[in-house]
């Protein structure tokens, strides 16, 4: 028998060729289990978002108004998963504890849908499963769900990460998460009209090396704390530091990955920050500094 204060939640996103809404709606899917799409319930008004970047933190009033939708309250369990193959779940965890639920109550499942299929965990099967939109939402009811965004130790802005790169760089470190290849300007960025390179000063850690995508392929599960810990360390960044941290890559995605990998670790979450907008951002702009 389930636990009535659980709350599964998909929170399965692609870059390309799969829809994570589609497979939810299509099932099967973990039984009773909700889905929460990044791309959506996202700030995605022009004019809080001139540029249009891609899953911006939503606001709190949207994300109220979806946990409402999603008959989820502060005092639920909520259990973040996703489908086979898919990196961007550390980015729905990190949006719910960007938004204040509580961490206690909040997990992120190590293995994918699949894997809990095959090891017995309750299904659903059958399609017509209806997803909910942010269209869909009513934004003039007082919500039941309380947020307590914005903290200032989750996302941060290009101000915060120039501040951090030039008068702030004895105190502040930026991890890079996106391929070595694309760190060095060596291949091509996979949104058009990006400047190539990387923020100066910055170390790279690619995401997938904290990942198990070498012995099982599965970016749904991280390697362990010792292992972290020394990719970390030989990334040259130190876990410990009492500096703070700032996580970027291409769009904020797999960012996240780079600070639930930290936190793991045992590092102290209120100084780490997830740039939001990334790359997507910062090379866009013309004036930014990149090396």
């Amino acid at each position: 028998k389930g636990d009535s204060n659980i709350r599964f939640v998909d929170g399965s996103w692609h870059l390309k060729d799969r829809d994570g809404r589609s497979e939810y709606e299509a099932g099967p899917r973990i039984k009773n289990a909700k889905f929460f799409d990044i791309n959506d319930i996202a700030t995605n008004e022009e004019e809080l978002n001139p540029k249009s970047l891609p899953h911006m933190c939503p606001s709190p009033k949207l994300f109220s108004a979806c946990m409402d939708s999603l008959d989820i309250s502060n005092t639920n369990r909520v259990i973040i998963y996703g489908s086979k193959g898919c990196f961007a779940t550390p980015r729905t965890w990190y949006t719910f504890k960007a938004m204040g639920h509580d961490p206690t109550k909040l997990h992120l499942m190590q293995g994918s849908f699949e894997e809990w299929e095959q090891k017995g965990g309750s299904i659903e099967d059958g399609p017509a499963k209806q997803s909910i939109r942010a269209t869909d939402l009513d934004m003039s009811k007082i919500s039941t769900y309380q947020t307590t965004y914005p903290s200032e130790n989750q996302f941060c802005d290009m101000k915060k990460v120039s501040q951090a790169i030039t008068e702030d760089s004895a105190s502040s470190i930026v991890i890079d998460a996106r391929s070595l290849a694309r760190f060095k300007a060596e291949a091509p960025e996979p949104r058009p009209n990006l400047r190539l390179g990387h923020m100066p000063g910055a170390f790279n850690l690619p995401f997938n090396s904290l990942l198990e995508m070498d012995t099982e392929s599965d970016p749904t599960k991280f390697k362990s704390v010792t292992e972290m810990r020394a990719i970390f360390q030989s990334a040259g960044v130190d876990v410990d530091s009492d500096k703070t941290i700032i996580c970027s890559c291409g769009s904020g995605v797999t960012a996240s990955t780079i600070a639930t990998a930290l936190e793991a670790c045992g590092r102290d979450p209120k100084n780490t920050l997830v740039y939001d907008g990334s790359w997507a951002d910062w090379g866009s702009d013309s004036d930014t500094l990149i090396e």
